[in-house]
């Protein structure tokens, strides 16, 4: 069944010489191309990396912990892993009956 989804993710860590904004940017593109949009907002404060990321589109999930399972599953063999910098999320899953004329197929 087709749904719509929102994923609000927050990233946090200390400078480092890898580029974070590029590293998230990677894995977000991996994860939801063709599935969604995303936006990053990044910012340095008080000696921290700051990116917040909002992804909105449509999958395949039923629930949010489908949507978790999904992104859990997908980046376990990542070796530039920005999940390690996840200090907080919020995840909405929106199930559609009818999905009119944006048909999503697997």
């Amino acid at each position: 069944m087709p749904s719509e989804f929102t994923l609000d993710l927050c990233f946090i860590r200390k400078p480092k010489r890898t580029p974070f904004q590029t590293m998230i940017y990677q894995q977000l593109h991996e994860l939801f191309n063709g599935k969604g949009t995303w936006y990053m907002d990044y910012k340095e404060e008080e000696g921290l990396e700051i990116a917040i990321a909002e992804v909105k589109g449509l999958g395949t999930w039923e629930c949010e912990e489908d949507l978790l399972r999904y992104i859990e599953e997908s980046v376990l063999d990542q070796t530039q892993d920005c999940w390690d910098y996840l200090q907080g999320y919020q995840v909405q899953v929106i199930p559609k009956v009818d999905a009119g004329s944006c048909r999503l197929t697997r």
